[in-house]
């Protein structure tokens, strides 16, 4: 197995970055630790202003960042999704089925790969219909659902 120099030295300089980001927040951590003891050591209590200065809170993502918003539908996005891909796997059998049978030559064997592929697409079509069955649904319609 021969490695090139190139290879190498890309994953050596990716492997120096993540080690030296860990390293850096360590003693970043470390250094933190530190004035903390030393507040205590010196003050014997902790002020809550302090304490806030030297561990600031992680940012709040904006709302919704992590996450679809209330009115987003994602059963609705996997029947429309489904939809174009079934219809997509449907249009390739029946390209495949009219280049079979009006026999251009040559063209056999690519039309037999093509209604294999496009009764895979089809197939992953009807999947989207069948899980979008078990997608909750919106906030708004949790309540007056029926089926």
């Amino acid at each position: 197995m021969v490695i090139s120099i190139g290879a190498a030295a890309f994953w050596i300089a990716l492997a120096a970055v993540l080690i030296s980001g860990g390293y850096f927040n360590w003693r970043r951590e470390k250094t933190r630790q530190e004035t903390l003891l030393r507040i205590v050591e010196k003050t014997g209590q902790l002020d809550e202003q302090q304490v806030k200065a030297l561990f600031p809170p992680p940012p709040l993502p904006p709302p919704h960042a992590w996450g679809p918003p209330e009115h987003a539908d994602g059963r609705r996005g996997l029947k429309v999704g489904g939809t174009i891909v079934f219809s997509l796997g449907a249009g390739m059998a029946i390209f495949s089925a009219i280049v079979f049978k009006l026999g251009f030559p040559g063209m056999q064997d690519e039309a037999t790969w093509l209604s294999g592929w496009s009764a895979l697409i089809a197939c992953v079509g009807i999947g989207m219909f069948v899980a979008s069955r078990f997608v909750r649904p919106p906030i708004a319609e949790r309540g007056r659902e029926t089926s």
